[in-house]
């Protein structure tokens, strides 16, 4: 009798502890903590690194065919000699390459002002869209080039002998342009990479731009410059076209930045 009601005792008991043992797990919930503020950048926006790919493959299958074009870049740059034949055009696929390395030159000047407007003024928020600052900010570039070569047509056709003058200045400016969008890829990139640095590579690419644009002037002074009394003219030619539209450019793409 006495064995059958420790039996059931048992039996009655043993639910009970189970349950307290159930009972006394507890969850253990982590203290959160705060979160970190997320600062978009052209580095992690889609839409801005697919312009820079399509750039770069638009190079790339073109290269293939126009290395000739990069090939000759001490010539475009430097050389004065007329042409001899007619032969010595660009071809079509090197027309293609000198396309592709405008518009790298031009979206990598659209990212560098894109960082130079945000760092020197914040108070535009252009980090809220930036594939949209950058896209316009590259397309003002795109527009700055074809004033540029426009302006230069006119000066070439009212100031030159011939046409062949105004197509050697012509190669010479296409040719700064694409040599100085090469320089200016690294510059890009290790800016992307460490923003710290922007400052001082804002103000390394401004050198470049500027070397670029004497390498241009120069070629220019060989070809037009007939004797002394044509300085005057290229004072006004310094002024009207190398140095105003500078400022101007850069005054519009404040401009344009504080309305994106």
């Amino acid at each position: 009798m006495q064995d059958s009601l420790n039996t059931h005792n048992q039996v009655l008991i043993s639910p009970a502890a189970a349950d307290s043992t159930v009972h006394s797990v507890a969850i253990v919930v982590p203290e959160g903590k705060k979160g970190i503020t997320f600062n978009n950048t052209p580095l992690n926006d889609t839409g801005t690194m697919g312009l820079i790919m399509i750039v770069f493959f638009f190079l790339a299958i073109s290269f293939r065919h126009g290395y000739k074009y990069i090939s000759d870049f001490s010539h475009y740059l430097f050389s004065v000699r007329k042409r001899q034949n007619a032969f010595e055009d660009h071809t079509v696929s090197e027309t293609q390459v000198m396309i592709a390395l405008i518009a790298n030159t031009c979206l990598m000047s659209g990212i560098l002002i894109y960082n130079g407007i945000n760092l020197h003024y914040p108070e535009f928020n252009l980090s809220e869209h930036v594939f949209k600052s950058v896209s316009c900010l590259s397309m003002l570039c795109v527009a700055y080039f074809l004033i540029q070569m426009l302006l230069y047509h006119t000066l070439g056709y009212v100031f030159a002998y011939d046409k062949e003058d105004t197509r050697l200045w012509l190669d010479g400016f296409k040719s700064s342009q694409s040599l100085l969008g090469l320089f200016l890829f690294p510059i890009v990139l290790i800016s992307l990479l460490y923003p710290f640095t922007t400052n001082a590579l804002l103000i390394i690419s401004i050198l470049l731009y500027i070397c670029s644009r004497l390498v241009f002037i120069f070629k220019g002074l060989r070809i037009f410059f007939y004797n002394f009394s044509y300085s005057l003219y290229f004072i006004l030619y310094l002024c009207t076209v190398e140095i105003v539209p500078v400022f101007l450019m850069c005054t519009g793409a404040v401009y344009l930045s504080e309305f994106i």
